[in-house]
């Protein structure tokens, strides 16, 4: 058990996860807290994470901060004061996406589109949270792992980040995986590899998760449908994610970089 406590423990590492109010970033927070670390919840929505936060036991390791990935300024000003008020940063974890229900742009009418009809003001708000946002916060988290002389990323990509979205499990529902979100997930993964080799010698490491569906109350129909096609035969939970997210930010994994990690039930086996 020593060694697995010495792979695997975060005493004290000071980890930003962005999009923290998420289903999955929220699980993310629990568990990297659970192994020692000191979490910073940065989310936009900061009253659901409130909300969260009321259900767990150990919440004084997680501190809360909004943050806009979109804005150059709310990620710089995150960074600042995470580095001023803990003095280091170890870690990064993004994970969060658009998909048609931000609050700053309302494409729920056409975030679904088909490709020949996909709107610009959908593309545009799909890029500048899943892409525009995760580079900016990779790129501003790199002076703080070189002053602390370590870092890891991870960034949270998709299943349709690695294959295309399956459009015989949405029926006629009217809802899909459109074009804007396989793009930029899948754009995550090349922008982690470049991180990844070209930063290696600063001991920063950056790899990605693909996680694969989540439960979230989506129709029966939809849910039958994709785990017919999942070997596992279910859809996720959000704590299954929970070790792969330890693992990679722990010395466990610290001969692992530009990797991508897909964990989605057997979806991409077959």
């Amino acid at each position: 058990m020593k060694m697995v406590s010495r792979l695997f423990n975060l005493e004290g590492k000071v980890i930003i996860v962005a999009g923290g109010a998420g289903q999955i970033g929220f699980s993310f927070c629990e568990i990297l807290t659970d192994a020692g670390a000191q979490v910073i919840l940065a989310d936009l929505d900061l009253e659901l994470a409130s909300e969260k936060l009321q259900i767990l036991n150990k919440s004084n390791n997680i501190t809360l901060f909004k943050l806009d990935v979109t804005d150059e300024l709310s990620v710089k000003h995150l960074f600042e004061k995470v580095r001023h008020q803990y003095g280091s940063i170890y870690g990064l974890v993004n994970s969060f996406h658009y998909k048609g229900n931000s609050r700053r742009l309302d494409t729920t009418s056409n975030f679904f589109a088909p490709l020949e009809s996909y709107p610009m003001e959908a593309w545009d708000a799909v890029s500048d949270v899943n892409l525009k946002g995760t580079f900016l916060m990779c790129r501003e988290s790199v002076p703080y792992f070189r002053e602390n002389k370590e870092g890891v990323i991870v960034n949270v990509s998709s299943t349709y980040g690695n294959v295309s979205p399956n459009k015989s499990i949405y029926g006629e529902t009217g809802i899909n995986s459109p074009v804007s979100y396989a793009a930029t997930k899948a754009g995550i993964i090349n922008l982690t590899r470049y991180i990844a080799t070209h930063y290696a010698s600063d001991n920063i490491r950056a790899n990605v998760l693909s996680p694969g569906g989540v439960y979230n109350q989506q129709s029966p129909g939809f849910i039958e449908n994709y785990c017919r096609l999942t070997p596992l035969g279910r859809m996720a939970e959000p704590e299954d994610y929970q070790g792969a997210i330890v693992y990679l930010m722990s010395p466990g994994s610290k001969y692992m970089t530009g990797a991508n990690l897909v964990v989605d039930g057997g979806w991409t086996a077959w």
